[in-house]
């Protein structure tokens, strides 16, 4: 492949000499434009051997743009072992140095590359020829053909159909069907400057000529008027065409199989962190809709809209109006703490765990609170003594008046 490339190249290269070989016939060179510069066989030969890595790029539009984002952008997709020196080399011509034999296949040989859905196009350079002067074979692409009967579905067969497309790289007789359609896959290299072939005939005995669809899978933007890559339609001509002039389309491309629904995801909810400290982290939310209004949470009847401010434990309690006779045996039995609750004028007595007659006794009040600095004194002297309630209750008066 580089030999052919070198070949091609001077080739070309030659318009370019004439040209400074006429300039050269009438114009009189003094000693110092006389003066060469040497380079030995042996430099030749190392420099040579670093022109193995070397590939020349162009990218199919007319349009202008910045050559940093294209060479930001072909790094991070071609994700090579080492980042290509890249260099402009001329009006859309562009230089790219590879450091190893991997790196230089990937880029020149896989593909097709593509820039802001325009085409890449990528072939190897000797280093030596003109780069204006360069001319570029192709752009490799991935097509398919449809519809080929299970009889003839045979590899001579398909190569013979592939020819027509153009170079043939690599066949797929059995793709994985990540496409619409019955296919055989196919990577090929065409020629840019023809329009892409749309079907392949199939000659069959008994059956006659039948026409096979080609799809492309991933190709930069082409013209629906003359299939040339590069312009739009609009941008070919004047842009004013009839749809039975646009003999090209969208049709032309591969349609990816649709995905099967899949059922969203839970979310993770953070919670707010409570008072304190952070309460119970997140969590999980799932689909189901929240109950926006009393309608959808079931609060709507009567029932429910009573005073459900109690616990479950507290079901039990009842309000005793305070002008309805009560038993003198049970009032005096019931002894209420100091700053009981109080409920529309009656008070509130348990029932639950109660003697038959309806009353509880009241527990004793709790031990008051001692400090552990405290409790350390006592054991050191044996002279402490429990102070009531009341002596706590002086005790905490006489510090808050401080």
């Amino acid at each position: 492949m580089l030999g052919d490339t070198s070949a091609c190249a001077s080739g070309v290269a030659g318009g370019k000499e004439d040209e400074i070989e006429d300039m050269l016939s009438h114009l009189e060179l003094n000693e110092d434009e006389l003066d060469d510069v040497v380079i030995g066989s042996e430099v030749a030969q190392e420099y040579k051997k670093e022109a193995r890595w070397l590939a020349i790029g162009k990218v199919l539009t007319p349009r202008s743009f910045s050559a940093e984002a294209l060479f930001e952008k072909m790094k991070s997709i071609w994700n090579l072992s080492r980042d290509p020196i890249c260099r402009e080399a001329g009006e859309n011509l562009f230089i790219f140095q590879m450091h190893c034999l991997g790196d230089w296949k990937k880029v020149v040989h896989q593909g097709p590359w593509t820039f802001r859905g325009w085409g890449l196009l990528v072939e190897d350079y000797d280093g030596l020829s003109d780069p204006e002067e360069f001319v570029f074979r192709g752009m490799h692409v991935w097509a398919q053909i449809h519809g080929i009967p299970e009889l003839y579905r045979k590899k001579e067969v398909i190569d013979d159909l592939a020819r027509r497309i153009g170079a043939v790289k690599e066949v797929q007789m059995i793709p994985k069907l990540y496409f619409e359609g019955n296919y055989v896959r196919l990577r090929v290299k065409i020629d840019v400057s023809k329009p892409l072939m749309r079907f392949v005939s199939l000659t069959i005995p008994d059956v006659g000529k039948k026409r096979l669809a080609v799809k492309y899978e991933k190709v930069s933007f082409f013209c629906k008027r003359c299939d040339l890559f590069g312009h739009d339609h609009e941008e070919c001509g004047d842009g004013v065409w009839d749809d039975k002039q646009l003999q090209y389309g969208t049709w032309m491309l591969a349609v990816r199989k649709s995905s099967q629904p899949v059922q969203a995801p839970r979310r993770f909810t953070p919670k707010a962190p409570a008072r304190g400290g952070f309460s119970g982290g997140g969590g999980f939310s799932s689909n189901t809709p929240r109950k926006r209004s009393s309608g959808d949470a079931g609060l709507d009847k009567e029932d429910d809209l009573q005073n459900t401010a109690e616990s479950p434990l507290k079901n039990g309690l009842q309000v005793v109006p305070l002008d309805k006779e009560v038993d003198k045996g049970a009032r005096k039995k019931l002894e209420l703490q100091p700053g009981a609750p109080e409920n529309n004028g009656g008070v509130v007595a348990t029932l639950m765990g109660s003697d038959t007659d309806g009353t509880m006794e009241v527990p004793p009040p709790p031990p008051p609170y001692i400090k552990n600095k405290d409790r350390s004194k006592a054991r050191k002297t044996d002279e402490f003594e429990i102070p009531s309630a009341s002596s706590a209750a002086s005790s905490e008066e006489d510090r808050r008046a401080q």
